[in-house]
């Protein structure tokens, strides 16, 4: 491998949002229902509440069904169209004992955890998850416990992030000039 190559291949891990990551909306509804169920990891609640939320424009970004041992959690891209529908779901599901944190990753965007508190390894929450989706004017989102967090965090760039991204846009080539600027 040419050393232009390498450090190319060493500063995509350090800086791109690329691994392992599956851009479920470039599947097709077949190969996105098998690795829903793959992602579901047996947990028939979990497999149910990631067909919903993509099917409600919050694609899933990460998952875990907790295996019977640790809290369930699940990742979802927040956008402009979802994010009420988002916010409405942390504040009823946080008198579930369900936390809620939003947060705005500089590789993976505006995302939105939830996880049981309390070392609560049921995935029930899932299906009441599922079902403020389906019909979120039938749930009361007044008064949310401290569970619910709106503020979306913004996450800190590592150390020499941006000069690590304009050297890698300029072994590929690119025009720096041309790039657009990363929001701080």
């Amino acid at each position: 491998m040419k050393i232009k190559e390498w450090i190319i291949k060493r500063l995509e891990e350090d800086v791109e949002f690329n691994g392992g990551h599956i851009e479920l909306e470039d599947l097709t509804e077949e190969e996105r229902n098998k690795l829903f169920v793959e992602f579901g990891e047996g947990n028939p609640e979990l497999t149910n509440f990631l067909i919903t939320a993509y099917n409600h424009n919050a694609p899933s970004m990460f998952c875990c069904s907790g295996h019977g041992y640790q809290s369930a959690y699940v990742v979802l891209k927040v956008n402009d169209e979802n994010i009420e529908l988002l916010k409405k779901m942390g504040k009823v599901l946080s008198k579930n004992g369900i936390s809620t944190n939003f947060s705005d990753d500089y590789l993976k965007g505006l995302n939105v955890s939830y996880r049981a508190v309390n070392n609560n390894t049921s995935t029930e929450w899932l299906n009441t998850a599922s079902q403020i989706m389906e019909n979120p004017e039938l749930f009361d989102d007044n008064y949310p416990t401290i569970y619910y967090h709106e503020a979306i965090i913004p996450s800190p760039k590592p150390f020499l992030f941006d000069l690590k991204m304009k050297l890698l846009n300029y072994l590929r080539g690119k025009n720096l000039d041309t790039l657009p600027a990363r929001k701080q």
